[in-house]
């Protein structure tokens, strides 16, 4: 009797309705590393079998940049606190190449292994993509659960785990926190997970962590949302023109916004990055200060600061009025030489979560979706008009003069407007190249 073969490693998905391509977490990063070794300068065939230099010269790997077929938007429900969760969660699910990532991971006997979080994630997104549940409301994946003391101190090739201690908060909807704060920490985890596992290489048995590079990140995470600044110090040195540069990594772009009672998300930018003069007094010198975008990311995250400090030492909200467009160019003025092209500083706005209420540590978060998400109104006009079963819905994205909210368990559109009136609080962008 023939014995049965061994399951294979990677399972694509068998569901229909999956909407970005899958595969194993090594060939992922394969293409990663592959891009940092050169090869987007060696030569490829073009029409007629003749050799060309590929157009992309110097642009790093990307994992997918859009949907086969845009997925629809449902509903998550708020046992709790969860509104805080639910907005993030929201706007990670359609961004494409960070559904790729998750559904690849969790297809990928290994990677879960490696990667739970990314796993627990993919999971729930293919549900969250399955037909004919659009309309039913799905419950949070458990993400940060507790784990007993002394279950990270593990011996395995498992990566160290991201664990939040006990003692601390660990954003798990039993009270209300800050959005970003909670896609801040699920980031870390994830970050640490992706940077793979551990193996003694060659005879000098060096332990290697494959996914990583020189500077411990992961390279995988950093395909999506990992950008550099530069900061660039004046006069440090005995010559006064002597520059020094510090380059700093980041996932989130924290924006100053309450220097104005309304403002454009350009003109926060630059106020962000102006030059600043300090004293260093340990030197007793005059130094100034800039701050330049290196290496931008394609997918910008960018955070809203909506908070300030009264005299009192009380932490309390800001109002201020932020005008965004579909569109962005980041100003020219706080990009570094590499990053001064028209392609490289050209984002589309996905989507934007809202923070509703007066208070910083209360309130309630909502997602308004603009690009990626196919518009409920499509499903409500087949759904009334059930003639011709064979013809195919034609799923589109909000027009210019619409979005869609996603408030908890109930998804709508509504005009674009609104979500004009709302207190914007993070913005997520793609790049549109």
């Amino acid at each position: 009797m023939q014995a049965a073969a061994s399951p294979s490693p990677f399972q694509p998905p068998r569901q229909p309705n999956v909407y970005t391509d899958c595969a194993p977490l090594r060939e992922l990063y394969d293409q990663v590393r592959l891009s940092e070794c050169g090869l987007h300068g060696s030569s490829v065939r073009g029409g007629a079998g003749r050799p060309r230099r590929r157009e992309e010269k110097g642009r790093p790997f990307t994992l997918q940049q859009s949907f086969s077929e845009l997925p629809y938007p449902r509903g998550i429900m708020n046992n709790s606190n969860f509104c805080f969760m639910n907005s993030m969660l929201q706007a990670l699910m359609f961004i494409p190449s960070f559904a790729q990532l998750t559904v690849s991971v969790s297809c990928d006997a290994q990677a879960r292994q490696l990667c739970p979080t990314l796993a627990t994630l993919g999971k729930w997104t293919l549900q969250y993509w399955k037909p004919g549940f659009t309309r039913l409301a799905m419950i949070a994946p458990t993400l940060m659960p507790r784990l007993p003391a002394g279950a990270n101190n593990s011996n395995s090739g498992a990566p160290r785990s991201a664990v939040v201690p006990a003692s601390q908060r660990i954003l798990d909807g039993s009270v209300q926190e800050d959005a970003q704060e909670f896609l801040q920490k699920l980031l870390e985890r994830v970050h640490e997970e992706l940077k793979g596992w551990t193996f003694v290489k060659g005879k000098e048995k060096l332990a290697v962590r494959e996914h990583e590079d020189v500077q411990g990140q992961s390279k995988l995470l950093a395909s999506i949302f990992g950008g550099t600044l530069e900061s660039h110090l004046q006069g440090k040195q005995r010559q006064r023109d002597r520059v020094s540069v510090l380059i700093e990594r980041y996932y989130c772009l924290p924006v100053d916004v309450g220097f104005a009672p309304e403002c454009t998300v350009e003109q926060a930018l630059e106020r962000t990055f102006m030059t600043e003069r300090i004293y260093d007094s340990e030197h007793e010198k005059k130094l100034k200060k800039t701050l330049r975008l290196g290496r931008l990311p394609s997918v910008l995250f960018l955070q809203l600061r909506r908070w300030a400090v009264t005299r009192e030492g009380e932490l309390v909200k800001l109002d201020n009025v932020v005008r965004i467009k579909r569109t962005l160019l980041i100003p020219r003025t706080i990009c570094a030489d590499e990053t001064l092209g028209n392609t490289e500083r050209a984002y589309r706005l996905l989507s934007v979560v809202c923070h509703r209420g007066d208070a910083v540590s209360r309130g309630h978060y909502v997602t308004y979706l603009v690009h990626h998400a196919a518009t409920p109104a499509v499903l409500k006009v087949q759904s009334s008009e059930p003639g011709n079963k064979d013809t195919a819905i034609l799923r589109l994205p909000p027009d210019a003069a619409t979005v869609i909210l996603c408030n908890d368990a109930n998804i709508s559109v509504c005009p674009a407007k609104n979500m004009e009136k709302e207190t914007m609080y993070f913005l997520v962008y793609q790049k549109t190249s």
